[in-house]
């Protein structure tokens, strides 16, 4: 598969001194000379970005830090496990042939999605485990949903390990048919002390 280069528009260098400025300038340059895509290069970029020393009490680097890590990591969450599909590519999926009965799964919360553009929603391929609805699914996005979580926190609770399910990712131990396991660990998401 053939990459393309990420696009890096240049913008004013407000407040960086001519060092940083020609720092940022080589950085842009590197990029778009690189043979990866957008997400890739934001990737590496954190990567380095943690292996910069941090002098101790310099709050300024530390929030640096801490906007370097969220960089792009709403299109990887929305990426991760095979993507979003549109809901006539997850019919498919399923082996259904009405996009509409995927409208009717949302509504019901038996799946989530995302909106890509005004009307058009993508879902999560990984909510499709061996060709079917993953087991307990729906009830966990009926709880999530219930906590009035954004779909990018969805897709984060799903993708992210959980102490309560010893360091596994909810999405994984659903796979495993724990379905119990992860309505209970839904169930305290989000609680304070959890």
């Amino acid at each position: 598969m053939q990459t393309t280069s990420p696009r890096v528009t240049r913008k004013r260098l407000k407040g960086f001194t001519p060092e940083a400025a020609r720092l940022a300038n080589a950085l842009s340059a590197v990029i778009a000379a690189s043979p990866v895509d957008a997400i890739e290069a934001l990737r590496a970029m954190r990567e380095v970005g943690e292996e910069i020393e941090i002098p101790p009490g310099n709050t300024d680097a530390a929030f640096e830090r801490v906007r370097l890590r969220s960089v792009g990591v709403d299109n990887e969450l929305r990426e991760a496990e095979g993507g979003g599909l549109s809901d006539a590519q997850f019919a498919h999926s399923l082996g259904i042939k009405s996009r509409e009965t995927i409208r009717k799964y949302r509504e019901s919360r038996r799946i989530f999605g995302f909106r890509k553009g005004v009307r058009a929603y993508r879902y999560p391929a990984w909510q499709i485990h061996e060709g079917e609805l993953l087991s307990g699914l729906g009830e966990v996005i009926a709880i999530l949903a219930g906590k009035k979580l954004q779909p990018l926190s969805i897709i984060s609770y799903f993708l992210t390990p959980s102490t309560d399910l010893d360091e596994a990712r909810p999405l994984d131990v659903l796979r495993k048919g724990r379905v119990e396991d992860v309505v209970a660990d839904a169930k305290r998401y989000g609680d304070i002390g959890t």
